[in-house]
Parts: structure tokens; sequence; C-alpha cells
């Protein structure tokens, strides 16, 4: 496996494209033989993106926990267990070292939710091995981790068509 400093990236904010740009880092990442684990909270897992990134196993380990749709309001007892679940394997998982990568789509909403600690995952952020890049992304990143963070990018909405109720179209936005 390749050896490299692993940094924390962060995608953040209200615009279109965090999800977007991580799964764009994963693909460069794959192409250059490297290991990813992507994890994506609060997704069914049912995208278009979702179907390519597969094919990439055992080279990418993908897992999603969530149901579909926009969590708008008090997160379910069973999402929560999934959720929790889904954070232990990952700490697990990342014991191994087997990855070079590992996104964490969305966990800024289990993170603001209070599902998973935050000060359970700045230490998890702190002790990560030297050599894993983490990417983080979702709105309303805690601060707190904006600061240890080697790369913050914020997205930020200028103009959208989801204003204007256009539903998310397969290939696009699915």
């Amino acid at each position: 496996m390749r050896q490299f400093k692993g940094y924390i990236q962060v995608y953040s904010g209200e615009g279109k494209g965090k999800t977007t740009a991580a799964i764009g880092l994963t693909i460069r990442a794959l192409g250059a033989n490297l290991k990813v684990a992507f994890f994506q909270f609060f997704k069914p897992g049912t995208s278009s993106e979702v179907k390519i990134l597969k094919k990439f196993s055992p080279q990418l380990y993908y897992k999603n926990f969530g149901k579909k749709g926009f969590v708008k309001n008090e997160v379910d007892l069973k999402t929560k267990k999934l959720i929790l679940k889904g954070w232990k394997e990952i700490k697990e998982l990342i014991k191994s070292k087997s990855y070079n990568i590992l996104v964490l789509d969305e966990i800024s909403y289990a993170l603001n939710c209070e599902i998973i600690d935050l000060k359970e995952f700045l230490e998890f952020l702190k002790n990560k091995p030297e050599n894993l890049e983490i990417v983080i992304t979702g709105r309303d990143v805690p601060e707190e981790i904006l600061e240890i963070a080697d790369l913050v990018t914020e997205m930020k909405k200028i103009k959208h068509y989801y204003d204007k109720e256009v539903k998310s179209r397969k290939g696009i936005e699915e």
C-alpha cells in the first residue's frame, strides 16, 4: 500500500457539490491504485454514482447508513442504531490500516444530532493513522473539526433550481 502523509479535508456549506467533490477525489485515488473506504450517512446508497463505485470493490469499500430523503426532524431509533453500528465499524476498519483514504459523507448531521459524540470523533481524528487521508462532508460541520482540518472548502449556494421546487434528476443529482 502506498504511504503518504494523510490530511483531514472538509467539504461543507449550503451549496451543491460536497459529495460530488468526495466522489471525484475517490475516483482519482482509485485511478492511482489507492484503497478507499467510503461511508455515507443518511443516504440510502441508491444514487447512480454508487452503482459505479461498487464496481471498484475490493479496492473501494462502500457502506451506507440511512434512508432516502433529507432528514428534517428527529432521527428515528432505527437510523440512530444503524449509524452507531456504522461508526463502530469505521473505527474497527481503520485499525486495520488497510486504506489510504476514508470518506465520511454527510457525517456532520450525525455529529450535530449528537448520535456520534463530537469529543470522541475529535479524538478519532487526532489519533488517525499518519498515512490516512480523511474526507468529511456535510452542512454545518462543527467548528472544532474545522479548526483541526488541514483543508476546508465551503460550498456556497448562490442560486439553485431546488428553490423552484425542481426534483432531483437521475444521473444529475441522484
